[in-house]
């Protein structure tokens, strides 16, 4: 558990470092440039401290299924967070467990009447809270609510796919190094056949220690999110993370001063209120 909630922590106050650093910075570099530094570390740490293990076709599948799932969800989230407010990223964040409960209900047996109450709930809060913003200073575009849909609909089924990985004995860190080397080659692509040899070189020198402290916390948030999955299942790891979008919410007000109205705060506390009833009604 004590996993879990540093997970839930260290992610908040990524978003927060992804949130700052983006004002000045084009995503794909900077993606490309965390990943080198967080890839390198986890291939690092499996030198060091790991046997290597041998993965047969379907394990290197899955991971690398989970793993781009991921990578996608990632850069659809940093393409509206470069310009648009936390708190739809924390929004977002709080539905996937709608998804994570659609999957279990038909692949694990879970009982769906079990969970159609939370999931009305969240889905009515949900509705409220963009009805409240669509005519506000945080309206977004259509073309944002998709990125956003894709977003957490890519990031659960990883969580799913990766959760399943893990319960097969596949050591954390193996997906983490192969996540990041995945973001990093993806990354990698789009910045070379965007930027000057000469841009890049200047970016690389003045965001350093910058994104060296990304990688750092990224990483760490990464490896306690694994090792938190691996001991609970996925449903109630999505509801142990709804800490996560709540404090992302938090920290939005606290570090850049967004403003949330009486409104956003209803409807975040209805769709809290039924991922909770979920969580009952599944015990």
């Amino acid at each position: 558990m004590i996993y879990s909630i540093l997970g839930v922590l260290l992610f908040s106050f990524n978003n927060v470092l992804w949130k700052k650093n983006l004002r000045t910075s084009n995503v794909f570099f900077l993606v490309t440039y965390r990943a080198f530094f967080t890839s390198s570390f986890a291939f690092l740490i499996i030198l060091l401290f790991y046997k290597i293990q041998h993965f047969n076709n379907s394990d290197i599948l899955k991971i690398t299924l989970g793993s781009s799932l991921g990578v996608l969800g990632l850069f659809c989230m940093l393409h509206v967070l470069k310009k648009e407010s936390l708190q739809w990223i924390g929004v977002y964040n709080l539905i996937g467990i709608v998804f994570t409960s659609l999957y279990l209900w038909i692949f694990e047996k879970i009982n769906l009447p079990d969970t159609i109450i939370g999931i009305s709930i969240i889905i009515i809060g949900f509705i409220f809270f963009i009805v409240s913003n669509i005519n506000g200073k945080m309206s977004i575009t259509l073309k944002q609510h998709m990125l956003l849909l894709l977003m957490i609909l890519c990031f659960s089924l990883s969580s799913i796919i990766h959760w399943k990985n893990l319960t097969n004995e596949i050591a954390p860190i193996f997906i983490i190094a192969n996540q990041e080397l995945l973001v990093f080659t993806v990354g990698l692509i789009f910045t070379l056949t965007k930027y000057k040899n000469s841009e890049i070189l200047t970016s690389i020198k003045s965001q350093f220690y910058t994104v060296i402290m990304m990688s750092i916390v990224i990483l760490a948030a990464i490896l306690c999110t694994f090792l938190g999955l691996k001991i609970i299942n996925p449903l109630l790891s999505g509801l142990l993370f709804l800490a996560s979008p709540l404090t992302t919410i938090l920290f939005s007000s606290i570090f850049f001063k967004e403003y949330i109205s009486v409104k956003n705060w209803i409807s975040i506390i209805v769709i809290s209120t039924g991922a909770f009833i979920i969580y009952l009604q599944t015990l």
